[in-house]
């Protein structure tokens, strides 16, 4: 599947609205730097779904298919004629380009016309029919479903609090159910699957951590060659300068809210490989009649598989493009070009031993 041979790679992409180009821009110097490059596994909360989707079930090369996501569906420009666009970008203030996008996305959501006149009686601000569309002209369903990648992204039930993943392999993707994992309320509306409704799984975590693992240990578990990679790209940093003013204050309370709940560390990593090497080594010396082979608990922990390798590139933006709602030409481009050069600086082409 790979052209790393036995390395089989999965990869978390948290959500963060606007901030998913830099997910874009770490993407993008992954696939230059290891050549043929596909993962095996990609989960994805809120825009990292959208770009899970994109990624496992492009119409043609997923990395165009990203940058037309970026640069041109999701990027907000003024209704100019293209000739005049530069001298927007140039002259007019960099606030009022990023507040641009309050009125709408035509990439991913749009005003309801009622909130203009009932706001008190609607369920949502916006709605998503623009993004269903954008997905539409980027993601072939069938090649997401069948095309070998484990694809998941999380959506949050509203009635039972209980998160749900949507997987490739568990019922399929639809758009619904990717729109499903950003339904982030009360900006935008909540989305019906199979007779349920659910909003973002950023509510819930904003993390897909668990899954990811779970899918990257089922990648060849007979195979004992197999070494197993595992790249986390966090939009919202856990460690930040104590805030000084409300803006700072506004921003950090929002990376509270949605950063990872879990502190990944190679002594975690290392710890779960040397019980995977214990248990190894029990199975090993354990006699073949031994009932102990046959226990259920035995052997659920004996299909954990060691992770050989992990990056986890966390986005450390400053506070003018840390706005999730600030889709500008020029926010988006700047985001994309730091998370490209995070992954250079990870030396992202070289997995990363625990």
């Amino acid at each position: 599947m790979e052209a790393n041979g036995n390395l089989r790679t999965a990869i978390v992409l948290q959500g963060g609205g606007a901030l998913g180009a830099y997910e874009f821009g770490v993407l993008k110097a992954l696939y230059e730097k290891r050549p043929a490059f596909e993962p095996s596994v990609v989960t994805g909360i809120s825009i990292g779904a959208i770009t899970t989707a994109v990624l496992a079930g492009a119409k043609g090369d997923p990395m165009k298919a990203l940058d037309r996501l970026w640069r041109e569906k999701l990027t907000v420009l003024p209704p100019l004629p293209p000739l005049f666009q530069p001298a927007y970008q140039q002259f007019v203030p960099k606030v009022f380009q990023q507040s641009l996008a309050v009125m709408g996305n035509p990439g991913m959501y749009q005003l309801r016309p009622e909130i203009m006149w009932a706001p008190l009686l609607c369920t949502s601000i916006y709605d998503l029919a623009p993004l269903r569309r954008t997905l539409a002209e980027l993601v072939d369903l069938e090649k997401l479903n069948n095309n070998g990648i484990r694809a998941a992204v999380g959506a949050i039930q509203i009635g039972t609090s209980e998160i749900k993943y949507f997987d490739n392999h568990n019922g399929g993707l639809s758009f619904e159910r990717v729109m499903a994992s950003g339904s982030l309320p009360p900006g935008f509306p909540m989305t019906e699957v199979d007779g349920n409704y659910y909003w973002d799984g950023g509510l819930f975590s904003n993390t897909p951590l668990e899954r990811a693992i779970n899918f990257l240990e089922a990648c060849d578990p007979d195979n004992p060659d197999i070494r197993r990679e595992l790249i986390v790209v966090e939009l919202f940093p856990t460690d930040a300068p104590i805030p000084k003013d409300m803006r700072g204050i506004m921003s950090r309370m929002t990376q509270l809210q949605y950063t990872s709940r879990l502190k990944m560390d190679r002594k975690f990593f290392g710890k779960i490989n040397k019980m995977v090497d214990l248990l190894q080594t029990i199975h090993d010396t354990l006699p073949k009649e031994s009932p102990i082979r046959q226990d259920e608990d035995y052997k659920e922990l004996r299909s954990h598989k060691k992770i050989d390798a992990f990056q986890v590139i966390t986005s450390n933006l400053p506070p003018e493009l840390s706005n999730a709602s600030d889709f500008s030409k020029r926010s988006i481009e700047e985001r994309i070009e730091a998370g490209y050069q995070s992954a250079v600086e990870h030396r992202i082409w070289e997995p990363s031993s625990t």
